[in-house]
């Protein structure tokens, strides 16, 4: 659709976060399903912990590491109303492919291609805000986008847990041309369905004009980018290395949490769907969101590091959570420890990110975030997740400890993280005091 009047409307910008926050719940709905899944998926293809790690999150990294740069310059060049309707097509076919998996591999190549949902939607989202708001207003807008990610999350687990008791109970099912599936197959086929209606949403998402001076370049080289980012070594190690470490602690609890249940207090996968699901849309998506209000108010006030300040704190208050829930003797102790655990462990996740499209020239927004989303899917989705899988696999060697894995893992990731993430506050303070000095 071609920028018109209505996109000038001073409610249309938030629609447009509306439609994407949408994109972001049936992306990481999409997602993050699998989880409740892990016991009949072993079961049924016979793998490993590790094997199940790997393909909730290593398989994304594949996909990020060869076309995440390549679709974020599209982005940067092109129409990313576009670049994200395609990626949905895309991520929602290969979910849909995961319920036709016979063996470890097949799962791990269709799990590469679900990993299209954030290489879309990621970089070209931050990129369209960006344009869409003002800098006073971007961290909310950017928070409840990201926050719509935790929503999705905790919407997952929810429908999957009711999907997970009307599916199963009618056993294995028959399907015109694909014949007999289990299950959880047919689980992965029917949440990939909601991708139909958003499609048509996009469809009335308009692509606004590009502002800032790099607007007016039709695209800027590749080298261009890295030569900003080394410009600012010290922030985007920062953003990079310290926001991951951060995601990749929230990613191995989101990833672990449903089997830990199931193992140690012997839950059924649709009772700690629901109740998971339930705090994480409650507590998870409050926490981005009352991170980015925080942080926009601290800048209203003047305190210009404000997006780095409340992850830093969030993620310090949220350690001691973190190490408690999983060695709590009972489920209703381990779930009331676990919501302040996803409270504070979210709120670095609309706060310091939305500084990407603030401090980057707007035709590399999308590959700064893209830069961004490759290495933290790369620490994040693997790295965690794998980390205590590896724990309780190698050092353990008992799948009924993996609550002394989460325990060790998840507080560790957090605390480099934070570190790393002070350790270019300076450097960030600095920067935007210049850029404020420049524009005035």
């Amino acid at each position: 659709m071609q920028y018109s009047s209505i996109a000038k409307k001073e409610w249309y910008p938030w629609f447009v976060v509306a439609v994407l926050s949408f994109a972001a719940i049936v992306s990481y709905v999409d997602r993050q399903v699998i989880n409740l899944l892990v016991e009949p998926i072993k079961a049924d293809l016979n793998i490993s912990d590790t094997q199940i790690s790997l393909v909730q999150g290593f398989s994304f990294a594949i996909f990020y590491a060869l076309l995440s740069i390549p679709i974020a310059r599209w982005a940067d060049s092109g129409n990313r109303t576009h670049v994200i309707t395609i990626g949905i097509i895309c991520w929602s076919l290969a979910t849909f492919s995961c319920g036709l998996a016979v063996g470890f591999w097949t799962l791990f190549a269709a799990r590469v291609f679900v990993g299209a949902g954030e290489a879309t939607l990621g970089p070209s989202g931050y990129s369209l805000l960006g344009d869409y708001f003002s800098k006073e207003k971007l961290p909310l807008a950017i928070s409840i986008f990201t926050g719509s990610g935790f929503l999705g999350s905790g919407v997952a687990l929810i429908i999957g847990a009711y999907v997970i008791d009307a599916v199963f109970a009618l056993g294995d099912v028959n399907l015109p041309i694909i014949g007999d599936v289990q299950p959880w197959q047919l689980i992965f086929m029917l949440v990939s369905l909601p991708s139909i209606l958003l499609v048509a949403l996009m469809l009335c998402v308009i692509e606004p004009p590009r502002r800032g001076e790099s607007a007016k370049v039709n695209k800027l080289p590749l080298k261009a980018v890295l030569s900003h980012i080394l410009e600012n070594t010290r922030i985007y190690v920062a953003i990079f290395i310290g926001f991951s470490l951060m995601a990749s602690a929230q990613f191995s609890i989101g990833a672990w949490v449903p089997s830990f249940f199931i193992r140690t207090y012997s839950w059924s996968a649709s009772e700690i769907g629901i109740h998971f699901g339930v705090m994480a849309v409650v507590f998870a998506t409050s926490g981005v969101i009352c991170g980015g209000w925080l942080a926009t108010r601290l800048l209203n006030a003047g305190m210009t590091s404000a997006n780095f300040l409340v992850p830093i704190l969030g993620t310090l208050a949220c350690i001691p959570f973190a190490l408690a829930f999983p060695l709590m003797s009972s489920a209703t102790g381990a779930l009331t420890i676990l919501a302040p655990a996803l409270f504070f462990g979210a709120m670095p996740f609309g706060t310091g990110t939305s500084v990407l499209p603030q401090i980057a020239p707007n035709r590399m927004r999308a590959q700064v975030v893209a830069i961004y989303l490759l290495i933290a899917n790369l620490l994040g989705f693997t790295v965690g997740p794998t980390a205590v899988a590896l724990v309780t696999d190698q050092v353990f060697s008992d799948p009924i400890m993996l609550r002394y894995s989460l325990s060790i893992v998840a507080p560790l990731l957090m605390l480099l993280g934070a570190l790393i993430v002070f350790s270019g506050l300076k450097s960030y303070r600095t920067l935007v005091e210049r850029n404020t000095r420049l524009s005035m």
